[in-house]
């Protein structure tokens, strides 16, 4: 279906794409400071999205329902607030050039949250094209569309970031110049829900997209996940998106267990605690369980400098090794 019509007796709706995307919005409107009413539009080609609101339904029945559809739908008037996740996905972009006036809130999507401010809070707003994207005319044309809509929701009060991630000074002061509403959070919903049954082994290691996605070359990553199984046996959790390559790869290394809880690392391994170590190359996900997890140690290896690829932008580089300092310095401060 595209359109489901019942939603928007509601004052509020949710297009996600992604679990991290699916989660934010969850808490968004736990917080009541957004939007408490709406329905959560699933992309019906998006894996593991109706278990993971299935599994939050069953924890927390107060979550919002949800349906499965191909496209965003767009809000039918001004009274409304719509919660929406990347920023950069073609099929928002061309729904917001035809949206009405209404509240517009961004959750969190990776790192685009960063990448979504900086390119608002200059001079003149920039074209909403991913660092890694190919710019095609058109590509360029509709992003630019994309920003003005985002610049004037901000100059009119109408505009939210959501987000977890800790952010410079001078970013927040630039987007509260150009009216960007700024909300921070650590996932209070997420932390109070009962926990899981978690891993036996007592270090886990996190995938990476980087390899999937042409950011970072196989063989290095191979390398880097030969040294943590060198420390001793892990349990391994793919990334949603993970390179089949490497997959294959683990599943022949009798010191690797793939597991795969079925539900983002957010949920499934919020009960981590003293004893317990995660590593991983830098990611949102990360950033996530350092505020969850309570004593376990949470560390962001670096990113291997000769594994980028061409692919990899400086900007991409720059905010990667970022997140890293984020995770650690959480780390080196003890955790929550």
């Amino acid at each position: 279906m595209d359109d489901v019509p019942w939603a928007f007796e509601a004052r509020g709706s949710a297009w996600v794409e992604s679990p991290l995307q699916f989660l934010s919005a969850v808490e968004a409107y736990a917080s009541g400071d957004l939007s408490t009413h709406g329905i959560v539009m699933l992309r019906q080609d998006a894996p593991g999205l109706s278990a993971l609101h299935a599994e939050l339904r069953r924890l927390h029945p107060a979550v919002q329902p949800a349906a499965l559809v191909r496209r965003p739908a767009r809000p039918r008037s001004d009274d409304y607030t719509w919660v929406l996740g990347d920023p950069f996905s073609v099929r928002v972009q061309r729904s917001l050039r035809k949206a009405p006036r209404c509240r517009l809130v961004f959750v969190d999507e990776g790192l685009s949250v960063r990448y979504l401010l900086r390119l608002l809070s200059g001079p003149s707003p920039q074209a909403l094209v991913r660092a890694r994207d190919h710019r095609t005319l058109p590509r360029t044309v509709l992003g630019r569309s994309a920003a003005r809509v985002l610049r004037t929701a901000a100059a009119e009060g109408r505009l939210t970031v959501f987000t977890m991630l800790p952010l410079p000074g001078e970013l927040l002061s630039a987007a509260e110049t150009v009216g960007i509403r700024v909300v921070r959070h650590d996932f209070p919903l997420l932390s109070s829900l009962p926990k899981r049954e978690l891993p036996d082994e007592e270090r886990i290691v996190l995938g990476t997209a980087l390899v999937e996605d042409g950011l970072l070359r196989l063989p290095a990553y191979l390398s880097w996940v030969e040294e943590q199984t060198g420390r001793g046996p892990v349990a391994y959790c793919p990334h949603h998106r993970e390179d089949p390559r490497v997959l294959a790869r683990l599943a022949e290394d009798g010191r690797v267990r793939l597991v795969d809880p079925g539900l983002p690392v957010e949920l499934a391994l919020r009960g981590l605690g003293p004893g317990h170590e995660v590593r991983a190359l830098p990611s949102a996900a990360l950033v996530a369980l350092r505020g969850l997890v309570h004593g376990a140690s949470v560390v962001a290896e670096p990113v291997p400098e000769d594994g980028w690829t061409r692919k990899a932008s400086r900007r991409l580089r720059e905010d990667t090794a970022l997140t890293a300092s984020v995770v650690n310095e959480g780390e080196h401060a003890g955790g929550v």
